[in-house]
This record gives structure tokens, sequence and C-alpha cells, in this order.
């Protein structure tokens, strides 16, 4: 009996401290409300293994409410916020890419992304293959790194002499006579933009598709892209 009157004491001494537990609890939960997107995205990374999926997709409504398209830059993550842009790398070769994500999947437990069959074609990928994924934006598309731009390169490969005028040809035979001002060289890459958002630079990409088949979505800075200057004809 004698332990019986402390242990109603202790009761009466732990209560006020459930509260206080749970007011902290709310507070930090507000708190963290309160994160801009940024701040939530700003750390995910993740490796594993990708898939991709395609014809069988094509056309058909994805978790955002956008119909799927097949070629397009984009992927399907399990929890990743939809609209965010993520950055991914293929463990073979290097390659990388800028997608949206736009669904859910993949409903593997090994897997941990689902690429649509262009994104996957751009980075190499028959099947199954090792990637890492990094957020590069917020899930309404604001890019972290602010000093960032998007640009649709044209192919993985260093600009050889004459790639631009032949480039830049090409370009505008399609009707993309914008390439004029838009065409940007780097030390690795030509490319197109800079955009001023993910679906500007996909529509760009999409234009370019047939007669580009290894562009694909990036991020650089300007002062990496300033603008190609064609070779004067002799």
């Amino acid at each position: 009996m004698s332990g019986r009157p402390e242990a109603a004491a202790s009761m009466r001494a732990w209560r006020p401290m459930r509260g206080m537990s749970a007011l902290l609890c709310c507070a930090a939960a507000a708190c963290l409300a309160l994160l801009p997107c940024s701040a939530a995205s700003a750390a995910f990374t993740e490796s594993g293994e990708a898939s991709w999926y395609g014809p069988w997709h094509h056309g058909k409504t994805t978790a955002n409410g956008d119909a799927f398209d097949m070629v397009a830059n984009t992927a399907a993550h399990k929890t990743v916020p939809l609209g965010t842009l993520i950055r991914v790398r293929s463990a073979k070769g290097g390659r990388s890419i800028i997608v949206r994500v736009n669904d859910r999947g993949p409903y593997y437990r090994d897997r941990i992304l689902d690429l649509s069959y262009g994104a996957a074609d751009r980075l190499g990928i028959d099947g199954v293959g090792m990637v890492s994924i990094e957020a590069v934006s917020d899930k309404r598309g604001r890019l972290l790194d602010r000093s960032s731009r998007l640009y649709v390169r044209l192919g993985m490969y260093a600009p050889a002499p004459g790639d631009v005028d032949r480039s830049l040809g090409r370009l505008i035979r399609t009707g993309m006579y914008e390439a004029m001002t838009l065409l940007r060289k780097g030390m690795d890459s030509l490319a197109l933009g800079p955009y001023e958002s993910f679906t500007d630079a996909q529509s760009a990409l999409v234009r370019i598709g047939t007669i580009f088949p290894e562009a694909s979505i990036m991020l650089a800075r300007e002062s990496e892209m300033p603008p190609a200057s064609p070779v004067p004809a002799d």
C-alpha cells in the first residue's frame, strides 16, 4: 500500500509534462509546415534501380493529371512531391538528365524510379539500370539553385568544329528560327536556352526530338553557356 501514494504523486507530476510534450510536438509540426517547399526537397537524394514505362501507358492520365507522354522527360516516384524536378544520373556511363515527377510508382519494392521511355532512352537504360537521383527544384518547379537555368542539350558530346553551323542549319530547316538567338555553346555541349520553365524546355525538346534523338534537358549557369557564334563561311 505504501507504494500507491508515491505512484499517484508521480502520475500527477507526469500529466503536465505530457501536456507540455504534446504542445512541443504541435509547435514542431507547425514550424515544419512553415518551411518552404525547397527546404524539404533540398536534402533529397537517393540511389537504386530504375525502370521505364512506355507505349502501354502513352496518353493515360498520370497522378498529377497530365497525359502521359512516353517521349517526354518525366518519371514516377513513390514519395517525391509531384511537380518536383530531379536530376537522374545513370551509374553506367554517367549520363544525367532533368525530369519532372508527375506520377507514382514504380510498384516493385526494389526499384526507386520509373522513367518515361524517352528519359530512359536518353540515359541509355534498356530495361533496368542503376541511377542516383537528386531533387533540383521544389514541387512547383522552382529551381533550388537560383543561379542555374534550364537548357535543352542537343547531344551528350563535346562540340566539334563545324557543329554550330550544322546544328543551326538543321534547327532552322525544322522551322525553329529562334535557334539563331537561343543556341548556346558550352565546354561539353551545344544547347538551346535558357528557358524560364520546365514546360518551355520540354516543348522545345519535343520539337527537336526527331532530328536530335539524344537531346535532353539539363541545368547550367548562364556564364557556362555563352551564345554560339556560327563560323563565317570562307
